[in-house]
């Protein structure tokens, strides 16, 4: 017998075929940027298969289904078309490392990033050596400073090629590769020689003459602060008032989110309106889109302008307006301009949360009739965008804000009169004494503001930070997420199935990956630790440690990250060289070790004796180990090729362990780079067997001596590297964790 309400169901999709269309192709596309970057053969099979759903439209009822089918398809050819050269990543991997000369254009806006900025760039010419180097693809040209290089601006920057820096939870080449851009340019120099004309630099323009009319009108830091407050930008804003508008939730007030565009469209069509009448809306348009572009085009913004450009234009037009239709065509009219949003962390919360406002705010809002009315909305608005962008806010940010709910209920309400007067202010600076005087008022407001941040981050846990967020429990929280939303729009009869889903998802997801945890092959983590090294092996068995590099909050960071939760001991504690580099992170570990190995020779320094007596003093037993033993630990043989047996401990780079760790898969790791050339070439001849891969020595400056490099031909190379420490005649292939991040590779 059919089932009615599955009939009624799937019927009623066809009342919403845009909605599930733009879904379709949103999920393809996305899935394929995030799951399956750059593999051309994919969409071609894609795209392939998506022809026959047209006939597959007319003989399935709903029709919108084979449709969906199709767009998703379509989605994921968009997302892995090949580039134009599909021979540029290797040019550009040759070219990495060396100091090139560009010109070109910007193609995008810029970004604030590590204390300067960054855009993108096609070049003209790009000069490596003197020589041009043939087509590498676009840069990512990043620099420090107050340059400002807006798009359409041609430039001229001199710096070092290098590979875009990975993150282990985020993978920027991939998010790069879908510009076409395989190479970061980490400039010295940076000139802007022929500036964008004609309406290419009116945002700029905009941007540039507001700045001035409010650093003319109001003091430091009230300027900075209403600068971010309207246009998004970031720039003078003290350290410390960032830090407690990070702690409580109200960082969100320095971007251009859909908030301001909604505010500045209601501005807009309360001047325009009295005015123009029913001709206000395509004024009102295009200055919407002006205000997101000045703005810099964020994708809060964007999507803010194109979802109000939509109801604006519907009303005009007599109608009606959907907001789930209107936010999924904006979500795949975004992904299909740019595949490369997927991994956008701003274009992730902005849909997330506008979703979780939508679904949340309501039944929140019904449950807090005792706040009043002002604080009522703007507290439910900002505890539902938390629950729904929860899982994004700890990865990316690494911060939760308990208080922000309150926070933003102090704050909102005011918003709406900041931005109008702070809009104000730009065309009364002609008028420089009406501009100071309006902005007298303003100014109570922005310190108003300021105050709320400072008071609140002072609370006790105003912020809780967050280590490590990993996506399965992403993954488990919005199963569990959705199906209570679910439970609470479905018949009553089919409520306890949902709340049943949501309980039993998160709980099977969570046992899955914790299992795959516990079970993970083995696998060795060359640690982002900073000026210094330190190497992690791990297997089902146990865990070993290699050096703590120099800072204990770094490799506490680091081993909780990558240990399980309930692993809080090693197997095995080696201490290669006695160099703060090597020993400072020791300084307080909490996890006891079974074994602590150190070199058998009278080296100098107090540091490294003092991390081996309190891992002795917790129950570790200490072993002196000289070339020729070989040690077995956590699935691991650990192969001593240095010191020497009587090596002089006062010279540097002779008495320090050298290690071969070999895996059962006969995989191998060399940690040699303590030893000085002498010592390599020594230890050389007593390599039992190949290395898979091998630890360059004094920090990636140099490469092995020419002996290691013949007993270890063919080996992966690594350097352990501080963020933008310059290493120079490393071949391209070099895995450098100041790129890198951590760097985890199977053994």
């Amino acid at each position: 017998m059919s089932d009615p309400g599955g009939g009624r169901s799937l019927r009623s999709l066809a009342r919403v075929p845009a909605l599930i269309i733009a879904l379709a192709w949103s999920i393809g596309l996305a899935a394929a940027v995030v799951m399956a970057p750059s593999q051309p053969w994919l969409g071609a099979v894609a795209v392939a298969l998506a022809i026959p759903c047209l006939a597959l439209a007319l003989a399935i009822r709903p029709a919108v289904l084979a449709f969906a089918l199709m767009a998703a398809l379509l989605g994921v050819g968009r997302a892995e078309l090949p580039a134009s050269d599909p021979n540029a990543v290797t040019r550009a991997a040759f070219v990495a490392g060396q100091t090139a000369t560009v010109a070109g254009r910007v193609a995008d806006d810029s970004r604030a990033a590590s204390g300067g900025s960054e855009v993108l760039v096609e070049p003209d010419v790009v000069l490596v050596g003197g020589v041009p180097a043939p087509n590498i693809g676009n840069l990512m040209v990043r620099w420090r400073g107050p340059q400002v290089a807006g798009f359409g601006d041609q430039i001229n920057a001199t710096g070092r090629l290098v590979l875009p820096r990975d993150l282990p939870s985020f993978d920027r080449r991939a998010y790069l590769a879908q510009r076409h851009a395989y190479l970061e340019l980490d400039a010295t120099s940076i000139n802007v020689t022929n500036p964008s004309t004609g309406l290419t630099a009116l945002p700029a323009w905009l941007r540039t003459r507001y700045t001035a009319a409010l650093d003319s009108s109001m003091p430091a830091p009230h300027a900075a602060v209403l600068l971010g407050v309207v246009l998004g930008i970031r720039h003078g804003i003290p350290p410390e008032l960032q830090q407690a508008l990070i702690a409580t939730g109200l960082i969100h007030l320095l971007v251009l989110s859909g908030l301001k565009v909604a505010v500045f469209a209601r501005i807009l069509q309360g001047a325009l309106r009295p005015i123009l009448g029913r001709y206000a809306t395509w004024p009102a348009l295009c200055l919407i889109g002006l205000y997101a572009l000045a703005g810099g085009a964020t994708p809060a913004a964007i999507r803010a302008a194109v979802m109000g450009g939509m109801a604006l234009s519907a009303a005009n037009l007599g109608r009606p307006s959907h907001v789930w239709t209107s936010l999924a065509t904006t979500a795949a009219a975004m992904l299909a301009w740019r595949p490369e949003l997927a991994w956008d962390v701003g274009f992730q919360l902005s849909f997330a949360g506008t979703t979780a406002i939508i679904l949340l705010t309501p039944a929140i809002e019904s449950r807090l009739g005792w706040i009043p009315p002002v604080l009522r909305e703007p507290f439910a608005v900002t505890c539902a965008a938390q629950i729904g962008t929860l899982p994004m806010m700890a990865t990316d940010f690494h911060v939760l804000s308990p208080v922000g709910p309150i926070a933003n209920a102090a704050v909102l309400p005011i918003l709406p009169l900041i931005v109008a007067a702070g809009l104000l202010l730009g065309p009364l600076s002609i008028l420089p004494d009406v501009a100071r005087a309006a902005a007298i008022p303003l100014a109570g407001l922005l310190e108003y503001l300021e105050q709320v941040a400072y008071l609140l981050a002072r609370l006790p846990a105003a912020a809780i930070p967050v280590v490590k967020f990993p996506p399965w429990l992403g993954l488990a929280y919005y199963a569990g997420l959705g199906g209570l939303i679910g439970a609470r729009h479905v018949a009553p009869r089919g409520r306890a199935l949902a709340v049943g889903g949501g309980v039993a998802a998160p709980l099977l997801i969570a046992v899955t990956a914790l299992a795959m945890w516990a079970q993970a092959p083995a696998q060795v983590d060359v640690l982002a630790v900073g000026n210094g090294q330190a190497l992690l092996f791990r297997s089902p068995q146990g865990a070993i440690l290699v050096d703590a590099g120099p800072s204990p909050t770094r490799l506490k960071d680091e081993l909780g990250q990558l240990m399980p939760p309930w692993q809080t001991r090693l197997d095995l504690l080696a201490i290669t060289a006695p160099g703060l580099g090597h020993v400072g992170g020791f300084a307080g570990l909490d996890r006891p070790a079974a074994t602590v190995v150190v070199p058998e020779a009278q080296i100098t320094g107090s540091a490294w004796r003092t991390a081996a007596f309190e891992a002795s003093a917790r129950g570790a037993r200490v072993i002196r180990a000289h070339a020729g033993e070989v040690l077995q630990a956590a699935g691991f043989r650990l192969e001593v090729i240095s010191p020497e047996p009587g090596a002089a401990g006062g010279e540097v780079g002779v008495a320090y362990l050298g290690l071969r760790v070999v895996a059962t898969s006969a995989r191998s790791f060399c940690d040699l780079s303590d030893l000085d050339v002498d010592a390599q070439t020594v230890a050389a001849a007593r390599l039992q067997g190949t290395c898979t891969y091998l630890l360059l020595p004094s920090e990636g400056h140099s490469l092995p001596s020419p002996e290691i490099q013949h007993a270890a031909a063919g080996a992966q190379l690594i350097a352990s590297l501080a963020s933008g420490r310059l290493a120079r005649g490393l071949p391209p292939s070099v895995l450098r964790t100041d790129q890198e991040g951590t760097i985890t590779l199977p053994m």
